[in-house]
């Protein structure tokens, strides 16, 4: 266990770190921050999303699990809204974000490069077919969740233009097309796109230490902590009873998949947040307080036999 925690969960963990140190000294501030969004919404993140489901295995999936891993992200879900709109009384798109926030969890920039340099690229396929599967569904739904709410005053046609702009989700549909259909992307464009996503992970979770370093007058503790122990404690156990007790998977497939699940809060979350005026101060902490928890959990997961 001390192995994949010090070779595997730090590492990453610690980018986060140096952004929240480097944003206490004041190096950069939350409009830096700002701008390391937006060159992740608008640039890395479209390159890793068209990657991502243009090289997927498609063929290789386990359906079995990612069917049930689906019904916990819907309950997950579910239960984070629920939450943040019914009993801490926020507003509807943050309510919204917090709720994906536990159910798309950190995967991308969290647990498939502590996966990578524990067990190798063959060993994460369960962990690519999540990623695929969320960016495909709950990622680009909550775009066009989110698209949708911004412009509630406007058009149907205009929100459907903007939808039909977003660069992740231009990216994503692209990156499936050439999935499905088998196509050879050109070694260039492959490079060029690779190179790009690369960074996504990064300096997302350098922005966000820098944003969690930043004094916020925002919404108590309770709410952040509640979503921490959702998370961490309801999803994993959930995630078990369904891959272990109801599905009876293998241990090849369930345990990456055990990996995600005892994840922290997803920092896709936070980077919609920013790009969409949401406030951030709860669903950073989330990510924070997830993030620390994480450190046990995930190890835990990585370690099961």
């Amino acid at each position: 266990m001390l192995d994949q925690l010090l070779n595997g969960v730090l590492p990453v963990f610690g980018i986060g770190a140096v952004g929240y140190f480097l944003g206490l000294l004041g190096t950069f501030d939350f409009n830096l921050a700002m701008a390391l969004n937006k060159f992740v919404m608008f640039v890395a993140m479209p390159a890793l999303g068209f990657q991502l489901l243009a090289h997927a295995p498609l063929g290789e999936f386990n359906l079995a699990m990612l069917g049930g891993y689906f019904v916990t992200e819907l309950l997950m879900y579910a239960t984070g809204f629920l939450i943040a709109r019914c009993i801490f009384k926020t507003d509807v798109m943050e309510a919204a974000l917090l709720g994906l926030a536990i159910a798309l969890t950190n995967h991308i920039l969290f647990v498939l490069p502590i996966a990578i340099t524990l067990f190798g690229e063959a060993a994460v396929t369960p962990i690519v077919a999540i990623i695929s599967m969320d960016g495909m569904l709950f990622f680009s739904g909550s775009l066009i969740l989110m698209d949708v709410l911004a412009t509630k005053d406007a058009s149907l046609g205009h929100t459907i233009i903007k939808i039909a702009r977003n660069p992740p989700l231009v990216a994503m549909a692209l990156g499936l097309v050439v999935g499905l259909l088998g196509f050879s992307v050109p070694t260039g464009i492959d490079v060029f796109m690779d190179f790009l996503g690369g960074t996504a992970s990064p300096v997302l979770l350098f922005a966000l230490g820098i944003i969690l370093s930043q004094k916020t007058s925002g919404s108590g503790p309770m709410l952040p902590v509640a979503m921490t122990g959702v998370k961490l404690v309801i999803h994993p156990a959930l995630a078990w009873a369904i891959f272990a007790g109801v599905l009876q998977l293998a241990p090849e497939v369930r345990n990456p998949a055990m990996m995600v699940a005892a994840a922290p809060c997803g920092v896709m979350a936070f980077m919609l947040a920013l790009n969409y005026g949401v406030r951030v101060d709860a669903i950073a902490r989330a990510i924070l307080y997830s993030s620390i928890g994480s450190i046990v959990t995930v190890t835990v997961a990585a370690t099961l036999q």
